[in-house]
């Protein structure tokens, strides 16, 4: 009887520590395109909604340990890739070729941490940089292969239909944030943070913060490639841009304009911030400057981002609502 009390007080905790704001947008999400008939607006919040797991994969490594990760593309453009020519070449279903280059892109998270994550500030963010540059590089040498500047098209869509594909891609979203708020909120989540605030403490207590840094590499891997294989076959297509140095910057902006560190922000952020950037194609030439200038504006007025502003903090219902409670 007390294993089971345990187990439900368990499972009790972590459910209480999911985000009620985060449930609520994705009911919200979920409920719009029921009453539109604009497919391109559900196109839209298919490529929002997978952005939001480009940023809540980069937020659980770089937002938890302030190790700035500016090579988050290997993992997304290779994984869209994977997934692209498991499709094309062998025929694989979408059902399968989406966990498989996820798993593919966290093994790949698996051994770049561990090559990496020994450095510490700009020589680690510099060496993230290398990995995705040299794949971005390598997808025109191996044109044939990786179609060059091209890159693949015709990949197997997920569904039949537009609504389909965004319901699955807003599923995987939603389960891709629960797992992620259960690790950050369990143990392994809490020695993450040890590392952020002094790591040589935590060393000195025997933590061993490599190996968390490892696996916390792993968990954004994996996920990034889950958001990245899940862009191939919404979009039908992946090229070089998904391995662009210009993603990264922009995952890393839209997580930080959110808030590093919470999980919560950096996805309601990416997620009404890349909705604005594609709604400022109404004015093209200069979409690039407003957005970026939007950005940059945001995150002068607020450098911690939305999520750790002390507007949170100073009142309790907003802070539970927004945040959930701790574990």
């Amino acid at each position: 009887m007390n294993k089971y009390l345990s187990t439900y007080k368990f499972i009790e905790t972590k459910i209480l520590s999911l985000s009620p704001a985060v449930l609520i947008v994705f009911v919200i999400i979920a409920l719009v395109p029921m009453f539109l008939e604009n497919l391109y607006i559900v196109e839209l919040l298919t490529l929002a909604t997978v952005y939001s797991i480009f940023a809540i994969s980069w937020d659980v490594l770089s937002g938890y340990t302030e190790q700035m990760n500016f090579g988050h593309t290997f993992f997304i453009g290779g994984a869209g890739y994977i997934a692209a020519l498991l499709n094309l070449r062998l025929g694989v279903s979408p059902i399968f070729s989406i966990p498989i280059s996820g798993v593919m892109a966290g093994c790949a998270g698996l051994g770049i941490g561990y090559l990496t994550l020994r450095l510490k500030g700009p020589y680690f963010s510099l060496a993230t940089i290398v990995f995705s540059t040299v794949l971005f590089k390598l997808s025109f040498v191996v044109w044939r292969i990786s179609g060059g500047e091209e890159g693949l098209s015709g990949v197997a869509a997920l569904t039949k239909s537009v609504r389909g594909d965004f319901y699955i891609s807003l599923s995987i979203a939603l389960i891709s944030f629960i797992i992620l708020s259960f690790f950050v909120h369990s143990k392994y989540g809490l020695l993450l943070k040890s590392t952020r605030f002094n790591e040589d403490v935590a060393e000195a207590s025997g933590i061993n913060t490599a190996y968390y840094k490892i696996a916390a590499f792993a968990l954004s891997g994996f996920f990034a490639g889950i958001g990245g294989a899940l862009y191939a076959h919404t979009h039908m297509q992946i090229g070089p841009g998904m391995l662009s140095g210009y993603l990264c910057i922009l995952i890393v902006l839209l997580a930080m304009v959110g808030g590093m560190g919470t999980l919560v922000g950096p996805f309601i952020g990416a997620f009404i911030l890349s909705l604005f950037n594609e709604w400022l194609r109404i004015i093209e030439t200069y979409r690039i400057v407003v957005f970026t200038g939007v950005l940059i504006l945001l995150i002068y007025v607020n450098p911690m981002g939305l999520a750790n502003s002390t507007f949170f903090k100073r009142y309790r219902i907003l802070n539970r609502i927004f945040f959930g409670r701790d574990s």
